[in-house]
């Protein structure tokens, strides 16, 4: 399956590289053939009306010279390919028509985005194939990045200057699936749609277009179509001064359609202001309704068919002007407002309000009967707020005078809010509305009328419930005559209460804001046929007409022409780049597309070409220079560890390139030699590479075989155009022995020791020795010899695993170098190729697993050793300690204190040989040749005493301790020493020394008592009174 799909690989770059993928054979009789697509499509409409279109995928085969006079070719074979995501499709059920001198090959699947379809024809008489990619109609299916230039235009309107026009730049890049599209740019619209009598006049200034896309694949994930703009509108409804005349400066016009994860998004904004006549009425007409309106706002906001704003302002005043006979009176309405605001389905803010006032004077009638009439109206409001009515007032009051003379008026007013009930008796909140209306006529042309009939006056209070949005609202009539009697009247069914219903979503557009879209050959060739159906509201069918080569931004290419229709009047043409990275892209293209507008027939015409190539730098195969490996490398394929052992070494291997192009878009490396084969490398962050395109590609391998030393690799890389090997080579360091368990015994000793050894090791290449090394810790090398094998179960990546290990053991000697406490013993390991190490930690049975401390021996500390305790009296060696009959005697004592480690401190407790007090007080002794010290640093300690002449005969016990550096101290068992008192006997007959001295002393006396007295007397007379 993976050769296939090389094979697919390879047969494809070919396909690309090349402007027309068709392989010609000539037989003996001078017959070719030529495949070409022949996509057609197919509509179905079901039971409610829906339509769904498809491709039927259809290729056709012709042949030069053509058959005729009914004949066709014989003996036909065909082979079909449908790869899909590296998935062959059934083909099985595949057509293939041999009919009217041609072949048609009908395939069961449509063909989708990214598809790769092989075709191979064989008759008697020739043989040819065809392999096709394929993309998106504009969409090349490698990364790139384009600038283009758009304009708009339209034709068919009759008036000069009138119009579309629109001029713009879009961007487009595709990066992997996903391929991002941008249009902007500005234009105008005028549009004048008046005839003598009415209609529209439009003119606007779009200050931005803008349309953004996002595709995976075929499949649009994302879309903004926002446009925003200024300009004037005016509208005539009437006819000769009737209907209504608006004109608006719209200062704020945005729409937005946005469309992402499935759902879709509608926003459309306006603001402005203008002026509004009605029946013809303006500052110099006698009649209508004019006025300004200061602002005019309106904002939706529709999100997955649910309006989550709607807001409706609008500010004005007006006059309403009147004629009679040759004159006016008008009515001002100083406040015309009104407000609605609805967010996520509730209504925010409701608002309305309608107040002015009027006068009037004129003539109603010159001729007999002559009537003049003039008045006031005070007040004219209508108010709510909420929904519910504030304010429902409105007070005429006015004479006539002339041939007949009289009074008229009319008021209505809130006078009450209270709860009142309905026909059926339930109460409700009402507001009492007096509704009050009068007519008195005192006089006529044929003199005074009686009263009765000159007079008219009625007066009804009508109950109304607030809600404005409820229907019915009138509860309750009371007729009140003029005598006082009252009448009510309960309407039936009121009120009926409704809510406010929130507005409902309207879609501005039905559809995506779309050209022509559907999937195509990547590289076409003349003669193909095919329908894009991707916008249903656009179908194309697209036929190529020719070939050649163009400059787009500076690069030749070859390009297909092609022309297609839209059905009816509408049409397309332009080119297509047909080679190289870009194929599949339009390079240039016109459309028309003609629709009706007031009975006639408006093309928009919109023209496209390729203004820049961002990217790739390299469009054609002249242009491309072939990577290689780095020259500015001695070593351009490395480990970036620095090593790779044998037996489940684990490295990043590094491959720098080079190539000026930057398009390089695989590298792998062959390590055959150590068993792994092909390695794909990554330069996008993937694989353990640490720096996205900076080119050095990268993967991290695992090498679990034996093989060591230089191999040699060969590297493959691949841009879209070539690919090329080259040969290096990498050093792979044979990994030494394993050491997995180390067991000492005993566990716990002292410096000169033995301990007893046994270590497991293994290394696939088999063990030569194994020894204890203390030769670098003062001791020596000790070799260990092979006792046995065992079986070492494991678990490698989860999986269980069994392995032969070797036991070496030996017995080897603490050396007195070591230290107290917890030490390594190192191991010496050797393989049968010659790698070795010394180590003093346990790791697995391959290479790359993390060692762990072993096992360490516990050395313990000996305390200093004392020996030869001698005593010294005036440098000569005695035995014992001499005490005198008078005085005392000197002595000195001397022991010899040994520890490997050194000795911290010596000390001795002289019990009764020590200075009065210090008895029991520890006395320091010294080696340093000093005192009483005879060498320094000969390990001879030495501490001076006295024997005093109260010493009584017999042993004394004395008790001397010393540290070492390590703090360890003699033990008290140790500790005691005994020593021997012999009391010392005079033989002299002769006077003692106090006998020898008698005078002496006598004199001494008498001179130290005449001193004290002859101090006293000077004392007592110096004290006294005597002067």
């Amino acid at each position: 399956m993976e050769r296939g799909f090389a094979t697919i690989a390879v047969v494809s770059l070919v396909a690309v590289c090349f402007p027309s993928s068709l392989v010609w054979a000539d037989g003996e009789q001078g017959v070719s053939c030529q495949i070409m697509v022949d996509w057609d499509q197919e509509w179905e409409w079901d039971e409610s009306g829906e339509y769904s279109v498809s491709v039927v995928h259809r290729y056709k085969v012709s042949f030069d010279p053509p058959y005729t006079n009914g004949s066709s070719p014989n003996s036909v074979n065909s082979t079909v390919e449908h790869v899909r995501n590296q998935v062959q499709l059934a083909v099985e059920n595949t057509s293939v028509l041999v009919a009217g001198g041609e072949i048609d090959i009908i395939l069961q699947d449509e063909p989708r985005f990214g598809d790769y379809i092989s075709i191979s024809i064989e008759t008697e008489q020739s043989v040819c194939s065809r392999s096709l990619n394929i993309t998106n109609w504009n969409q090349p299916i490698s990364d790139h990045e384009v600038t283009r230039e758009t304009s708009w235009t339209i034709t068919g309107i009759e008036g000069e200057g009138q119009g579309i026009t629109f001029e713009g730049r879009g961007w487009q890049k595709r990066t992997g699936s996903i391929l991002e599209s941008n249009e902007l740019g500005n234009g105008t619209l005028l549009l004048d749609m008046t005839n003598r009598s009415s209609g529209g006049l439009i003119d606007l200034e779009l200050d931005r277009i803008w349309l953004n896309e996002t595709y995976d694949g075929t499949e649009l994930i994302s879309q903004d179509f926002e446009m925003s703009g200024i300009g004037n509108l005016s509208i005539d409804t009437g006819d000769e001064g009737e209907g209504a005349v608006i004109d608006a400066m719209i200062d704020d016009a945005y729409v937005l359609r946005s469309y992402n994860n499935g759902k879709v998004t509608e926003r459309m904004r306006f603001q402005g202001d203008g002026w509004l006549s009605i029946d013809g009425g303006g500052n110099e007409s006698s009649g209508g309704i004019f006025g300004d309106v200061f602002l005019l706002y309106f904002e939706v906001w529709d999100e997955d068919g649910f309006r989550r704003l709607q807001d409706l302002q609008v500010e004005a005043n007006a006059t309403a002007r009147l004629s009679a006979i040759d004159e006016y009176f008008s009515f001002e309405l100083d406040e015309l407002i009104l407000r609605e605001k609805w967010e996520e389905g509730v209504r925010t803010d409701q608002f309305s309000r309608i107040f002015g006032s009027g006068q009037f004077d004129f003539v109603a009638s010159e001729q007999n009967p002559f009537i003049e009439m003039n008045g006031t109206i005070p007040i004219i409001h209508f108010q709510s707020e909420g929904g519910e009515t504030v304010a429902d007032t409105i007070i005429v009051d006015g004479t006539y005078d002339g041939d007949a003379q009289g009074t008229f008026g009319l008021v209505r007013k809130i006078v009450e809010s209270g709860v009142f009930q309905n026909a059926t008796g339930q109460q409700f909140e009402a507001d009492k509305i007096q509704n009050e209306f009068w007519l008195n006529i005192s006089a006529t042309p044929f003199g005074p009328i009686d009263q009765e009939w000159g007079a008219e006056h009625n007066l009804t209070y009508e109950y109304v419930v607030p809600q404005e949005d409820w229907s019915n609202r009138t509860i309750r009539y009371t007729y009140v005559d003029d005598n006082g009697t009252e009448e009510d009247e309960f309407p039936e069914n009121s009120p009926i209460i409704v809510n406010a219903q929130p507005p409902e979503a309207n879609p501005i557009f039905s559809d995506h804001i779309s050209r022509e879209t559907g999937v195509c050959p990547q590289i076409v060739s003349v003669g193909d046929r095919f329908s894009l159906i991707g916008n249903k509201a656009m179908v194309l069918e697209v036929s190529i007409i020719g070939a050649s080569s163009e400059i787009v931004d500076g690069h030749v290419v070859s390009v297909a022409q092609w022309e297609g229709t839209f059905g009816d009047l509408s049409s397309a043409n332009g080119s297509v780049i047909n080679e190289g990275p870009l194929s599949g892209l339009l390079n240039e293209v016109n459309r028309t597309v003609t629709v009706g507008v007031a009975n006639e027939g408006v093309s928009f015409l919109e023209s496209q070409s390729v203004e820049r190539i961002m990217s790739p730098s390299i469009v054609t195969l002249d242009e491309n220079t072939a990577p290689t490996l780095s020259q500015r490398d001695t070593s351009p394929v490395r480990l970036r560890e620095g090593i790779l052992t044998t037996e489940g070494g684990v490295a990043h291997l590094e491959v720098r390139v080079e190539d000026v192009d930057t398009d390089i878009s695989r590298v792998s490396i062959d390590l055959s030699g150590i068993g792994l084969g092909v390695i794909e490398l990554s330069d996008s962050g993937l694989l353990g590479d640490l720096v996205i395109h900076d080119d050095i590609w990268t993967a991290r391998i695992s090498h679990q075989g034996l093989q060591h030393g230089i191999i040699p690799v060969t590297v493959t890389m691949q841009d879209y155009w070539v690919t090329v090997q080259q040969n290096s080579s990498i050093e792979v360091t044979n990994a030494p022995p394993r050491v997995v368990e180390i067991e000492f015994s005993p566990e716990s000793t002292f410096r000169g020791e033995q301990v007893e050894v046994t270590v497991g090791v293994f290394d696939g290449h088999g063990v030569k020795s194994v020894s204890v090394d203390l030769s670098g810790l003062g001791g020596s090398k000790t070799n260990l010899q092979l006792q046995e094998e065992m079986v070492w179960n494991w678990k490698y990546q989860g999986e269980p695993r069994s392995d032969t290990v070797e036991l070496w053991s030996g017995v080897f000697q603490v050396p007195n170098s070591f230290f107290p406490g917890m030490q390594n013993i190192p191991i010496l390991v050797e393989d049968n190729d010659g790698s070795s190490a010394s180590t003093t930690s346990t790791g697995g049975i391959v290479s790359n697993i993390p060692y762990r401390p072993a096992d360490m021996i516990q050395i313990s500390n000996q305390p200093p050793s004392i020996s030869n305790l001698t005593l010294r009296s005036e440098g000569e060696i005695v035995n014992h300690v001499s005490s005198p009959l008078s005085g005392v005697e000197n002595y000195t004592l001397e022991v010899v204190i040994h520890d490997v480690d050194g000795i911290s401190s010596a000390q001795a407790k002289m019990g009764r040989l020590a200075p009065i007090g210090q008895s029991e007080s520890w006395i320091l002794m010294v080696d340093d040749g000093t005192g009483p010290d005879r060498i320094a640093g000969d390990g001879v300690y030495s501490l001076h005493f006295s024997a005093r002449s109260s010493l009584s005969e017999g042993e004394i016990s004395v008790y001397i301790r010393a540290t070492d550096v390590f703090q360890s101290t003699t033990s008290s068992q140790d500790q005691l020493h005994k020593i021997t008192i012999v009391k010392s006997f005079s033989d002299s007959s002769g006077p003692s020394w106090v006998e020898n001295n008698t005078s002496m002393l006598i004199l001494a006396s008498l001179g130290t008592l005449l001193v004290i007295g002859i101090g006293a007397f000077v004392f007592i007379i110096r004290n006294s009174d005597i002067e």
